[in-house]
């Protein structure tokens, strides 16, 4: 295939989850029980082909490194092409951590003239979808596009962009709504194939005029130029940008329409393996329409809740509508609902927490209650 991807690991929201990506990085957050956010949006790129994939980080990135490593897990880890780390400072005399999506993309010029694809594919890795990408491709070919925009129908959340495009995929106009929109519409998604060539023009004009979005600074601007085509993503598709989203993502994967969508769709979600014993369910455990994952003690009762490996559940713990990271050790009798605990963190015995769907409560990474 004669692409290429770029994937920024970091939406530059400045939104931390209330604390779950101070010490990661978005793509890294954990996700379903056993997945990482990055596995979905490289999943769809290796089911394609893409077998160079740059992959820029800017801060806190040393959980993402751990989790993708060489790419071994994706069939990434190649001599001649694979999985690249780009970090902060690959050119000298970049900013050691990057403001913006360009400063960030400053850091892949070396990259775009290391790979000989003509095409590439530029996405943000936040998002949870089944993207054909070899589909997406052959429409950009087809259409003669400068630029393809995916996009999906939904309510737009702050600061999204609805597009606008004629009847024949043409975008010519776009709205960028601030504070979010309560219609369905045409929203773009952090999606874009364009040229290698095209790309690095884009990147160093940017850095001179001080652009920060690709969309709003550059594309928008440039309709009557330009042949942006749109491309939709059918199916399931959710963008995680504040802890909202990550919350409701994970809430949606137990009802099974959704799963069937992502995970038996045709495009397998790689993540990195990690061997572990079965889950232990005692004769007190009660477990009701919840996904859990390998190594862990249920002794407690657990409904409509995410579990991640080797969490430990004691006797008269009641989990409701929750999402308990890797490692977590939940005490004896206690109560823990609408809440998220992020990985090693433990509840004492007794312990009674509680947040709200809109607000839910967050334990921080190794934190002790």
């Amino acid at each position: 295939m004669n692409a290429f991807s770029i994937l920024l690991s970091d939406n530059f929201r400045g939104d931390d989850l209330l604390g779950l990506t101070k010490k990661r990085t978005l793509a890294s957050i954990p996700i379903g029980s056993r997945y990482r956010l990055i596995d979905f949006i490289l999943s769809s790129l290796v089911k394609a082909n893409i077998s160079n994939i740059g992959l820029v980080v800017n801060n806190n990135y040393n959980s993402l490194v751990d989790h993708v490593g060489w790419g071994k897990d994706w069939d990434l880890n190649r001599k001649n092409a694979g999985l690249k780390i780009i970090t902060p400072m690959s050119d000298t005399g970049l900013k050691a951590v990057n403001a913006n999506k360009f400063d960030a993309l400053a850091n892949a010029l070396f990259y775009l003239d290391y790979v000989l694809q003509d095409y590439v594919i530029l996405a943000d890795a936040n998002i949870v979808a089944n993207i054909n990408f070899e589909e997406m491709l052959e429409y950009h070919k087809r259409t003669g596009a400068d630029i393809t925009v995916a996009y999906t129908y939904k309510e737009p959340s702050a600061r999204d962009t609805q597009i606008v495009f004629n009847d024949r995929g043409k975008i010519y106009d776009s709205y960028y709504h601030i504070n979010g929109h309560n219609e369905v519409v045409a929203t773009q998604l952090k999606v874009h194939i364009l040229s290698k060539q095209l790309l690095k023009e884009v990147i160093n004009r940017g850095l001179t005029l001080g652009w920060e979005d690709m969309m709003r600074d550059y594309i928008s601007k440039n309709y009557n130029k330009l042949n942006v085509q749109a491309y939709r993503v059918h199916g399931y598709c959710k963008v995680i940008n504040n802890i909202q989203d990550y919350y409701n993502f994970n809430m949606d994967l137990l009802h099974d329409d959704v799963r069937e969508e992502l995970f038996l769709s045709g495009t397998e979600i790689l993540t990195r393996v990690k061997d572990s014993v079965p889950s232990f369910y005692s004769e007190t455990a009660e477990v009701s329409n919840s996904v859990l994952a390998d190594g862990c003690t249920i002794k407690g009762k657990v409904e409509n809740s995410i579990i991640s490996r080797g969490v430990v559940i004691e006797e008269g713990v009641v989990v409701r509508n929750s999402i308990i990271m890797n490692g977590c050790v939940i005490g004896k009798n206690s109560d823990i609902n609408h809440t998220i605990i992020d990985r090693r963190a433990s509840v004492s015995e007794g312990t009674r927490v509680s947040g709200t769907h809109k607000e839910p409560y967050i334990v921080h990474k190794e934190v002790s209650l």
